[in-house]
């Protein structure tokens, strides 16, 4: 296709004999003009593909003004055919970015040449503008960032991704240098570290960085993944670089929580069979140690008449030995609560949960630890409107506590006043009630932050921490389908943020009224596979009941058989031959109004199918280790007069047993039973 080409020229004999050789050479000629303003509305109107412009032309503009007109609107390539040749002419034509300079005369063979030069460059660089605008609109679409430098790393091309990232406008960060706008810091100590761009450009090939800390404009931090590479030419120059990198906080943030799940997972298999493993010895030595302080207080009584001064000797003695006693217990009960801890691990708690009020949970905690926060900071509250909540009161509260008492020990004690710890709830974007707990102490350095969530990890001194707090309140909060986050920045402060789900509303009857102990004495069927646990069992009941003790559930499902009958039977969840499930059921097809006086005793193994039986059973759960008087208190709860053993009125009984329920450290209990975990 022939080219349009437009001739100013203010001599018209020159414009024509110009127009005819074009038109000779096979170009399509637009009608000459003279002056600047004639050629600027011509190129308007027609829009030609080149323009042969004179340089003493009529009018204001002469005609390397005019080009510099052309060439800013219109980008039309302008080609001079002029009879001057100085240095300051060529110098003006120079700046307009001119194709061609013909002297007067010329040859048609030469103005052939500078045409077709010209039109070629002319398609070139439209060739070269397309496809830099395509891999423009090609950077700024993709979802990765993108930041182009040149050879010095001063900045000269970032897309919109890199924009969000970084917080800086491409104007704003054109011309800087990469670092100021791209500042990484080392994810552990926090330092600045070299964007990966200089190596790449020192080293010449592309380098990749899997993770790293980028501190945006705006303040905070996010986890990038980055490469970069340099920008050579044919001839291996470096040209520049370019670092494509993307914002993988929220994808690492995902793994952490992964990991720390399948973490808290592993440590749940071990603490619910260890606390197993635990609890029947330490069942056994509560209740005897229970059992002979009892007896000592027995003997004490009967040495007041002896003869002083042995009865005084005696009795000494006997005090000494309830002391050491009463010590052993205490320590004990220290075990025992440490166990709890880790059974909270093992399994979903099973306490009874309720509709809630954020803030009044809340209220509840900041008055439980008064004591405690008040020499560290004063507390201040800022409640908003929040949804209603589905809990166990007692769990949620012990999450709270803990957060208070971490905020108020971060901070240390002394000079209260000038500290704080700020008490907040709102609505997120979700929907779910935020409770957020935040203190203006020392903060947390970011190699500790990572591990807070870790079991057995803490910074406290020996014998000042477990390592569990934050851990369990990690566990309760996501079984209420809630999540709990950190934020902190050293020497800032600490926040923490749980955040829990709108609560379903439902409806939860509770029937009321325990069974009275009416002091019969009662037959009593224990199934342990522990023989120790059956000891202690009978050495505690024998006096009021006849206690009959198996180590095995299918000897007791062959005696029941038979005909044998039991006020109640204490029957161990985890046995290694029939489970205390397997009794129960089979009991229940059997014998169900036996079935209905089975209490099932748990030292916290809780498999997938125990978790699951625990939950819908409508028997009692005793949980190991136990009390003496709860133990006691059960038997007299089931035994009743002889005259209700028979008939109706025993099934009446233990129909209506089962309604009253209660819970306590996760353990549900039933039958009026009063909570029995130390």
């Amino acid at each position: 296709m022939s080219a349009t080409i437009l001739v100013v020229e203010d001599e018209a004999i020159i414009a024509r004999d110009i127009q005819t050789t074009l038109e000779g050479l096979g170009y399509i000629v637009l009608p000459p003009v003279a002056t600047g303003d004639q050629a600027l509305a011509a190129v308007v109107a027609h829009g030609p593909d080149l323009v042969l412009m004179d340089i003493r032309i009529q009018g204001e503009l002469d005609g390397i003004e005019t080009a510099g007109l052309i060439g800013e609107t219109h980008r039309t390539p302008v080609i001079y055919l002029t009879s001057y040749s100085d240095d300051t002419t060529l110098a003006r034509a120079a700046l307009t970015g001119a194709y061609g300079y013909l002297l007067k005369p010329f040859q048609d063979r030469d103005l052939r040449t500078a045409i077709e030069v010209a039109l070629q460059k002319r398609e070139l660089e439209r060739q070269i503008t397309e496809r830099e605008r395509w891999f423009a609109t090609t950077l700024k679409s993709i979802g990765d960032a993108v930041i182009a430098t040149d050879v010095g790393q001063q900045i000269t091309f970032m897309n919109i991704v890199a924009e969000r990232i970084t917080g800086w406008t491409s104007s704003d960060a054109a011309g800087r240098p990469l670092g100021e706008v791209m500042r990484l810091v080392d994810q552990h100590t926090g330092e600045p570290v070299s964007s990966p761009l200089e190596y790449a450009l020192e080293e010449g090939f592309a380098v990749e960085v899997p993770l790293a800390l980028l501190s945006p404009k705006h303040g905070g931090q996010r986890s990038i993944s980055d490469s970069a590479a340099p920008i050579v030419d044919d001839a291996g120059k470096t040209l520049g670089g370019v670092v494509v990198f993307r914002d993988v906080t929220e994808e690492r943030l995902l793994e952490e929580r992964v990991a720390r799940s399948e973490r808290l997972a592993a440590v749940g298999m071990l603490s619910a069979g260890l606390a197993h493993e635990i609890n029947n010895p330490l069942t056994y030595v509560l209740s005897n140690v229970t059992f002979a302080i009892e007896g000592l207080q027995e003997l004490k009584d009967q040495l007041l008449e002896v003869p002083k001064p042995m009865g005084n000797l005696l009795t000494q003695r006997v005090a000494d030995i309830t002391d050491a006693l009463s010590d052993a217990r205490e320590g004990s009960e220290r075990v025992n609560r440490l166990v709890l801890d880790l059974k909270k691990f093992g399994r979903s708690d099973h306490a009874e949960r309720a509709v809630l009020e954020l803030s009044e949970v809340l209220e509840g905690a900041i008055r439980m630890t008064e004591n405690v926060v008040r020499h560290h900071a004063h507390v201040r509250r800022d409640y908003g409107t929040t949804p209603f909540v589905e809990a166990a009161e007692s769990q949620l509260g012990q999450v709270f506590i803990n957060l208070l008492v971490n905020a108020a020990q971060a901070m240390g004690e002394g000079q209260a006043d000038t500290k704080e710890i700020v008490v907040k709830t709102h609505a997120d974007a979700a929907g779910r009630a935020v409770a957020e707990i935040r203190d203006t102490g020392p903060g947390i350095p970011p190699e500790t932050l990572r591990r807070i969530f870790d079991p057995f990890f803490t910074t406290k001194d020996v014998g000042e921490g477990s390592g569990l707090g934050l851990p369990i309140a990690h566990s309760i909060v996501e079984s209420l389908g809630g999540e709990i986050s950190v934020e902190s920045r050293v020497g800032k402060g600490t926040a923490f943020r749980v955040a829990l789900p709108p609560a379903m509303r439902r409806d939860s009857t509770k029937a009321s009224g325990a069974l009275p102990a009416l002091g019969r004495r009662g037959r009593v069927l224990v199934i342990d596979d522990e023989p120790a646990i059956g000891r202690i069992v009978s050495r505690v009941l024998q006096k009021e009941h006849e206690v009959l003790v198996l180590n095995n559930a299918c000897e007791a499902l062959t005696l029941i058989a038979a005909g044998d009958d039991f006020d109640v039977v204490f029957c161990d969840l985890m046995m290694p031959e029939t489970t205390g499930m397997d009794f129960l059921e089979s009991l229940q097809a059997t014998n169900p109004e036996l079935a209905r006086r089975v209490v099932l005793v748990t030292g916290g193994a809780f498999t997938p199918r125990a978790t699951e039986f625990l939950e819908h059973t409508s028997n009692a759960i005793l949980p190991k280790p136990f009390e003496v008087e709860a133990l006691k208190r059960i038997v007299a709860d089931y035994v009743g007069p002889p005259e209700k053993r028979d008939g109706c009125a025993c099934a009446a009984r233990t129909a209506e047993a089962p309604t009253n329920e209660s819970t306590r450290n996760g353990t549900r209990t039933r039958t009026g039973l009063e909570p029995t975990g130390l």
